[in-house]
């Protein structure tokens, strides 16, 4: 548990050094102060223990203490008194002082209350890590699906989580990258770790390094307090770094030297810090041409994709997509206060027909608005919007130009939107108006006769 941040405040000269020098000797990073004032000007750096003296001239331990505990109450805070009054250790616990020690210092006792102290401030913050762990799994189910191409995915994912290999996740956007990532990590012995999130294409550049690595207070204008960053925050879990391909030249070499050192500056500082976390990346980006390009490093590459997993697009595994109509059926169920038992076969058939360049995303998307739409406990072919339902009426005018072509004279060019309006119109003529019989007749659905009817104006 060595090279954590440990303040140390005292106005004995002597008992801070000593104590300083002890610290330092078992690789942790100290700074000392003697006053209470100087010291909390400096707590935004966010130390992992404080020794905090109780009678101190000016503002006191006690005072101290309880600023600590209300400005940053998960740091733990060890009291430190040369006089031996319960009243004193009673008052100090009931403010939330970790524990107290009694000067002089017993060296023992110092490193086992130091050692537990942290150990706890990592377990509440699992504990804290956990419980948003299952709240995210309330709301979100796993990968969903049976296709073949899915089936590759996961058995990818289960190779490569018994390493520690870097993995780069490619696919277009809204294919579910994060979604892998999530599954990497579970599967992980990063798992009871936090799993950090960056979206490096949100971030503007001159951001990127101070959002990933943290900064120092001072490092900048407007730096008024010191900041960990998301590497920082992932320890002993695992970062994402999604749209990685957007992540600056830069912040690229930044990295770089982390993966290949495993500890970091924050921007502004010169202390070392090392954190165990696994990195996970993520693009929809072609990172060949980027690299030929010098958009990006092609050393960085080989160190992010020692295990790339491709996620396909929906259109290449279009099995899946009654599964996923179903998972999305449930998930809005309560929200929207609406029990959808089914989508009709014809538009299933549909959207299985679709191109889906949104992918995963946009299917959602389509499955709740449907869900907005639908007046019933289906969800039938007229729910759903007409940019997917394009590609159905374009085959289906195929279709109706076909069949009047056959009848068209060959030395006439008679204009495609005349030729099926003339048929649509044909069609109604010959069943007296009757679209049902009309549509049959043409071998298309009725939702989509009257959607074409709709679309050339006709009465």
């Amino acid at each position: 548990m060595a090279n954590e941040l440990i303040f140390i405040v005292d106005d004995d000269a002597p008992l801070r050094l000593l104590v300083k020098t002890l610290l330092e000797d078992h690789g942790h990073s100290v700074r000392d102060f003697d006053n209470g004032k100087t010291f909390l000007e400096n707590l935004d750096e966010k130390p992992s223990l404080v020794f905090l003296d109780v009678m101190m001239p000016g503002l006191d331990g006690i005072e101290t203490l309880k600023k600590i505990k209300k400005l940053h109450p998960e740091i733990p805070v060890i009291m430190l008194t040369s006089v031996d009054k319960v009243e004193t250790a009673v008052e100090v616990i009931k403010l939330g002082a970790y524990d107290y020690l009694l000067k002089p210092i017993d060296e023992p006792r110092l490193f086992t209350c130091i050692e537990k102290a942290i150990e706890q401030k990592h377990l509440k913050q699992k504990v804290l890590h956990l419980q948003n762990v299952v709240e995210h799994l309330e709301g979100h189910n796993d990968i969903i699906g049976k296709s073949p191409a899915l089936s590759e995915i996961m058995s990818n994912v289960q190779k490569v989580t018994t390493s520690n290999a870097g993995v780069l996740i490619l696919g277009e956007t809204g294919t579910g990258k994060e979604l892998v990532a999530r599954a990497v990590h579970r599967g992980s012995h990063f798992s009871s770790g936090p799993f950090i999130d960056i979206n490096c294409g949100a971030i503007p550049e001159t951001l990127q390094e101070s959002e990933l690595f943290g900064y120092k207070k001072g490092a900048f204008t407007g730096a008024t307090e010191s900041r960990p960053g998301k590497l920082e925050l992932a320890d002993g879990g695992t970062l994402f770094l999604d749209e990685v391909a957007e992540m600056s030249l830069a912040t690229q070499a930044k990295l770089l030297r982390f993966l290949q050192e495993r500890s970091f500056e924050r921007v502004g500082d010169t202390r070392k810090i090392e954190v165990h976390t696994r990195v996970v990346a993520a693009t929809n980006k072609n990172i060949a041409s980027l690299i030929k390009e010098n958009l990006f490093r092609e050393d960085l590459y080989y160190r992010l994709a020692v295990f790339p997993i491709e996620v396909p697009p929906l259109r290449e595994r279009k099995e899946d997509i009654p599964l996923l109509c179903n998972h999305f059926l449930n998930k809005y169920e309560n929200e929207l206060s609406k029990q959808i038992i089914s989508i009709s076969d014809e538009a299933m058939q549909c959207l299985q027909d679709y191109s889906w360049p949104g992918n995963i995303r946009q299917l959602e998307n389509t499955i709740y608005r449907a869900m907005i739409t639908t007046s019933y406990d289906s969800i039938d072919i007229d729910c759903l919007p007409e940019d997917i339902l394009e590609d159905e009426v374009e085959d289906d005018e195929k279709i109706v130009v076909a069949e009047e072509t056959n009848d068209t004279p060959t030395n006439s060019i008679t204009p495609f939107h005349d030729v099926v309006k003339k048929t649509l119109e044909q069609a109604l003529q010959k069943t007296e108006g009757n679209i049902p019989k009309a549509a049959k007749a043409l071998s298309i659905s009725r939702s989509t006769f009257y959607r074409m009817l709709k679309k050339y104006k006709i009465n």
